[in-house]
C-alpha cells in the first residue's frame, strides 16, 4: 500500500520552498503515488479552482517539479490532466482564493454505456468504465471537463467559450464539433476522431498540437510521448460502441484485449511478446466473452485460460502479421 504523503510537504513542493531532502522524499512517493492523490489531496484541505489567468503560470511551476526525472509517463500525464481539471492554485494570497467551485463527477461501471447533458446543452456518450470531471454551471471562460475512458461528444457551438477535454496527457479544444475520445488509463495509445467539425488536439507536456478535420484521428502513445494524425477510412468504426457493437479491423492482438477487457470486465494478458505481432478483424453485437475468445483464439493461433477473473492467452500465435 502506498504510504500517505504529508500535505504540507506536497505545498511546500510546489511552490518551490522544499529542501533537497524534502524533494527526494516526494519525487519517491510520486513515483509510486495513487492516479487520484491529488483528488484526496484537495478534498483534504484545498479549494477547487484557481483563476484562469493564472493557469499557465501555474502549470509551468508544477510541471517543472510533478515531473520526476524517473516517474513512470502515463503517471504524470495522468497526474497533470488530474491538476488541470480539478484545479488547484497555491500562487495566490489565500484572500484572493475565489469561492469553490462545485464539481461534477460521473461514473460509468463496467459492460454498460450512460448519456449525460452538460450545463451548455452539449451531449456526451460514455462507454463503460470511463469517468467524467465538470463544474456544474461551466463558470469561467472556457468550458472544461475532464475524461478518463472513452466518450463521444457532440458539443454545442460557441464561438466565445471554447469546450476543452482533458484526457491522460492530452488536451481537446474545440467550439463545436462531434468527435471521439478513447483515453483508458494505461492503453497503449490515446486517440481522438472528429466526425464532424473541427478539433486541436495538444500534448499538454510537450505541447505539441495537430489539427483534426472530419474522418482525421489523432494518435497519442504515452511510452514514447509521439502524437500524429492521420485520415481514417471508417471513422463510424470507433464510434460503434454506442450501438453495443465492437469492431476490429486488423487491430493488433493487444488491443484487442484491452478493448475486451474494458468491456467484460476481465483481464486479459498475453503471455509471449510473439503474440504482439498477431492482427485480428472482426465485428460483434451481443456476443458472449467465451463466443469471442473461441473466434480470437482460432484465428490467431492461440488458447485461452481462464482463472476467475483473468484469461491468459498463449500459444505459438501468428507468424506474421495478418
Amino acid at each position: 500500500m502506498t504510504r500517505k504523503m504529508d500535505h504540507h510537504l506536497l505545498e511546500k513542493y510546489v511552490k518551490g520552498d522544499a529542501t533537497a531532502e524534502e524533494r527526494r522524499q516526494v519525487e519517491a512517493w510520486l513515483e509510486d503515488a495513487p492516479e487520484d492523490w491529488l483528488d484526496a489531496f484537495l478534498a483534504g484541505q484545498h479549494g477547487p479552482a484557481f483563476p484562469e489567468g493564472d493557469k499557465a503560470v501555474f502549470t509551468g511551476r508544477v510541471m517543472e517539479r510533478v515531473r520526476p526525472r524517473r516517474a513512470r509517463w502515463m503517471q504524470v500525464a495522468a497526474v497533470f490532466a488530474g491538476l488541470l481539471a480539478a484545479g488547484w492554485y497555491l500562487l495566490k494570497p489565500a484572500k484572493m482564493k475565489p469561492r469553490a467551485v462545485e464539481m461534477v463527477d460521473i461514473a460509468i461501471p463496467a459492460n454498460k454505456t450512460g448519456t449525460i447533458t452538460l450545463p451548455d446543452g452539449s451531449k456526451v456518450i460514455m462507454n463503460a468504465g470511463s469517468t467524467l470531471r465538470y463544474a456544474k454551471d461551466f463558470a469561467g471562460s472556457d468550458r472544461a471537463v475532464a475524461l478518463s475512458g472513452e466518450a463521444f461528444f457532440d458539443v454545442r457551438p460557441d464561438a466565445g467559450k471554447p469546450f476543452i477535454i482533458r484526457s491522460g496527457g492530452l488536451s481537446t479544444r474545440v467550439l463545436g464539433t462531434s468527435f471521439n475520445i478513447s483515453a483508458y488509463p494505461g492503453a497503449r495509445k490515446l486517440t481522438v476522431t472528429v466526425l464532424t467539425g473541427k478539433v486541436s488536439v495538444q500534448d499538454t507536456l510537450s505541447q505539441r498540437a495537430v489539427t483534426l478535420l472530419p474522418s482525421q484521428q489523432a494518435v497519442f502513445v504515452p511510452e514514447s510521448a509521439m502524437l500524429s494524425s492521420a485520415t481514417v477510412s471508417h471513422p463510424e468504426n470507433e464510434i460503434a460502441w454506442r450501438q453495443g457493437r465492437i469492431i476490429f479491423d486488423e487491430t493488433p492482438l493487444p488491443e484487442v484485449a484491452e478493448v475486451l477487457s474494458r468491456r467484460y470486465g476481465v483481464q486479459i494478458v498475453l503471455k509471449g511478446d510473439h503474440l504482439s505481432q498477431c492482427r485480428f478483424n472482426g465485428q460483434f453485437e451481443h456476443d458472449s466473452l467465451d463466443a469471442i475468445l473461441r473466434l480470437v483464439t482460432r484465428l490467431t493461433n492461440t488458447r485461452a485460460k481462464r482463472e476467475g477473473d483473468t484469461v491468459y492467452l498463449s500459444g505459438r500465435g501468428c507468424s506474421s502479421t495478418r
